[in-house]
Parts: structure tokens; C-alpha cells; sequence
């Protein structure tokens, strides 16, 4: 059997790596809120990924598991590593190496929310909902505090998580069809507009954090083998992943000379940010597996952070 019907065979469920997987809630909290006046801040934008969904168990008080989730994700075990490492003095100083420990974080990021309490559900982050919700947020605290007179409060360190289900809703409605010019022509649109909501986000962030602020995106993992998507064939599943977030050419489906996380790479160097590289780094016991195709568990949050903090501060001394 050709790759293409390989794979098509075990993407009739794809559905559940963009729509069902994520399916808790999450708040986006406000600018400044719990935030102490005249101390740095580190803030996470981004996704259910970055919300540390699935680092924790499910409780039976839906707010007790995401504030598990936010305790336990990349983003709370980031936190910690910029705490113990980051110099966040405004000057050089012989008390650098102490880190930077009044490091303030906020975690603008939210998973899927579903009705609760009446209020309407809302879908999971895309970039189109991370520009509307988290990024006006984002660019006033940005321009509140890095621009002010006291350098002491900056935002040090943004994080930036988002952008999978850009690609792959659109394009997978193509590619399960079998039409390889179809597929390519579907990944050829959702490739451009990603481009335009991914610079508009960096682009949005470096202007409004001025040009010291550490910026850190993410590049994409490759799930699909570890999940309910791969079980029939996972060498199928991890070429057609790997195809869409690193490019190539997968037979059947055709060659695509850049992948997303490409892009992600790309308009990251441009905008001063470094990128977070998670490709290949997650494997079967770093993923929740089973329906969940998108979740890492706590050790794949533990990895994801360490992938930040390289990025940021370079390998931690072993």
C-alpha cells in the first residue's frame, strides 16, 4: 500500500488533533492582573499547550485541575528555570548570577472552553483568536512597562505557543481527499496565512517590547504516531507529520519545500526572537496518547521548558 493510502486510512479521525483535543477551559487573565507594581514579568501567551493542559490530573472541581495544569506546564516549569537564571538587573552587576528573583509571571493562554455557567463555549487558540484576545493585552503591558522610566519592571521574557491547528485543519480537509495537488495547494494557503498571523504577532510584540526583550517561539512536535491517528501504521503518520511541519516529499502526497516550523523559524529570526526547538524531541511516554493527539504529559511539559530555556538562557549547567 502507497503512503498516501497508508496514511489517508488513519487521518478519517484527524478531527481529534485540532477540535476535540483540548476540549477544557481555561481564563485569559487581564494586563497587570496580580501583578506587583516595579517588579519584572515574565508572559506566556499561546495555546492549551502553553496553559499546561494535561501536566496534571483531572480533578473532580474543573478550577482545581487548571490551576494543576498551570502549576505544572512548560510554562509555571520555565518560570522556575528564569527565576534561578535570568539576569533581569537594568545594569551589570556582581549579583547577577542570583537570577531574577522577583520575576513576576502572567500566562495569558487558555485551552478550548466548554459551556459552564451558561457562558458560551469558545474553540481552542488559533493565531486569528491569539491576535484578538491575548495580543492587545500583550502589547499594552508591553508598552506600559518597557517603556517607562523605570527598567526595573520590564517584561523581560515573552513566550509565544500556538499556531498547529492553522495549518492542519485546512490543509488535512484536502489531503484526506487523496488529491495530492489538492493537498498541496490547501498546505500552499494555510502556509500563507499562517505567515501573515505569525508575523503579525511577532512583529506586534518585538515593537512593542523595544529591542532587549527576550522574545522565544516554539516549533511544532510530530504527535500523530503516539496517538489513536497512528496505531494502524505510525511510520505513516510520522512521515505525513513530519512532511507538513519540516517539508520534503512524502510519495503520494508530493514535495513541499518548507515545512511550518520553517516559518516559524524564519520570521522569528527577523524579528530578534529565538526559537524553542521541540521537533523530534517528545516521544510515546511524553504524550498523553490514546484520543489526545496534541498533549504532552508532565515529562513532555518538563522537555518543552527545557527547550525554552536553551533557547533563552542556553543549556543549563549539568
Amino acid at each position: 500500500m502507497d503512503t498516501r493510502k497508508r496514511v489517508t486510512s488513519i487521518l478519517a479521525m484527524m478531527a481529534l488533533l485540532v477540535v476535540g483535543a483540548g476540549s477544557s477551559m481555561s481564563r485569559a487573565s487581564s494586563a497587570d492582573e496580580g501583578l506587583v507594581p516595579g517588579l519584572p514579568v515574565y508572559l506566556a501567551l499561546g495555546d492549551s499547550i502553553a496553559n499546561g493542559e494535561a501536566s496534571a490530573p483531572t480533578l473532580p472541581a474543573y478550577w482545581e485541575t487548571v490551576a494543576g495544569w498551570r502549576a505544572n506546564g512548560y510554562v509555571a516549569q520555565l518560570d522556575a528555570a528564569l527565576v534561578t537564571r535570568l539576569d533581569c538587573l537594568p545594569a551589570a552587576s556582581t549579583h547577577a548570577a542570583d537570577g531574577c528573583r522577583q520575576l513576576q509571571l502572567l500566562n495569558l493562554s487558555r485551552s478550548a472552553v466548554p459551556p459552564l455557567n451558561g457562558q458560551p463555549e469558545k474553540p481552542g487558540v488559533t493565531l486569528p483568536i491569539l491576535i484578538e484576545e491575548q495580543l492587545p493585552t500583550a502589547t499594552a503591558l508591553l508598552g506600559s512597562r518597557n517603556h517607562d522610566a523605570n527598567p526595573r519592571n520590564d517584561v523581560e521574557v515573552v513566550t509565544i505557543t500556538a499556531g498547529g491547528a492553522d495549518v492542519l485543519v485546512p490543509a488535512l480537509g484536502s489531503c484526506l481527499g487523496g488529491d495530492a495537488g489538492a493537498c498541496s495547494a490547501a498546505l500552499t494557503s494555510a502556509f500563507t496565512e499562517f505567515t501573515a498571523n505569525f508575523s503579525h504577532i511577532v512583529s506586534d510584540l518585538r515593537q512593542a517590547a523595544g529591542p532587549d526583550a527576550r522574545i522565544a517561539t516554539m516549533t511544532l512536535y510530530n504527535p500523530l504516531p503516539f496517538c489513536v491517528l497512528g496505531q494502524a501504521d505510525p511510520a505513516a503518520a510520522e512521515a505525513f507529520g513530519n512532511w507538513v511541519l519540516e517539508g520534503g516529499t512524502v510519495p503520494g502526497f508530493g514535495t513541499l519545500p518548507y515545512g511550518v516550523n520553517d516559518i516559524i523559524r524564519s520570521v522569528s529570526q527577523h524579528y530578534g526572537a529565538v526559537t524553542a526547538e521541540t521537533f523530534g524531541l517528545l516521544g510515546a511516554g511524553d504524550l498523553v496518547g490514546g484520543g489526545d493527539c496534541r498533549h504532552p504529559t508532565r515529562s513532555g511539559h518538563t522537555k518543552i521548558a527545557g527547550a525554552f530555556e536553551t533557547a533563552l538562557l542556553g543549556a543549563p549547567s549539568p
